[in-house]
């Protein structure tokens, strides 16, 4: 009697064993790791960087499982303007409750909820990534294609993802909530492209 109650407990034990087996967890290193944002407006465009603070990427089998990612809000830059002063004025307006409240929202974070294989020629695999993106407290599924590569003994996920700004509150200069803006109008959709790479 006792070995009927035994051996199913058992069989759980190695089949968990074995999908512990099969997955791998990668950390993120956030020293040579990369997000890019992009964002236009009618007179142009400007481009920076956010920190990445730490992250994750789990593999099953050899095939992607999860890819998470924190992002430190408070250390975005801007790249494209090379005034000084002019830089260090766009920085702080990002960072103020007119974009990113970066006082009261620190970080913004990524967090897969579906992966799907796409068929691709290229080295390494194609994903079609589906997650919850949070900015400003507010989260918002995303969806976008990931490339992941072998690198050393470690990995490299690279691709990248659109927003629509005014769902995470962000609506200064937004034509879809202020009139006449003409020149002043700044596009709703932001674009960031990641390239992280695991310790």
């Amino acid at each position: 009697m006792m070995n009927a109650i035994l051996r199913p407990s058992a069989l759980l034990f190695a089949m968990a064993l074995t999908a512990a087996a099969g997955a791998q967890t990668y950390q993120v290193d956030p020293a040579r790791s990369t997000v890019e944002w992009n964002a236009t407006k009618m007179t142009g465009a400007h481009r920076g960087n956010v920190a990445v603070k730490s992250g994750s990427i789990t593999l099953n089998n050899g095939v992607l499982g999860t890819a998470d990612m924190v992002m430190d809000m408070t250390a975005i830059t801007c790249t494209d303007v090379t005034h000084e002063g002019a830089n260090a004025k766009l920085v702080a307006h990002l960072k103020s409750d007119d974009f990113f409240s970066v006082e009261k929202h620190g970080t913004a974070t990524f967090r897969t909820t579906a992966v799907e294989v796409v068929p691709t020629a290229r080295n390494g695999r194609l994903y079609q990534v589906t997650g919850d993106l949070t900015i400003k407290g507010i989260t918002h599924p995303a969806q976008f294609q990931c490339f992941i590569e072998e690198e050393g003994q470690g990995l490299r996920a690279h691709g990248s993802l659109s927003f629509d700004r005014t769902k995470y509150d962000i609506r200064y200069r937004s034509g879809a909530f202020f009139e006449d803006l003409g020149d002043k109008l700044i596009h709703d959709e932001v674009q960031l492209a990641f390239d992280l790479h695991t310790k």
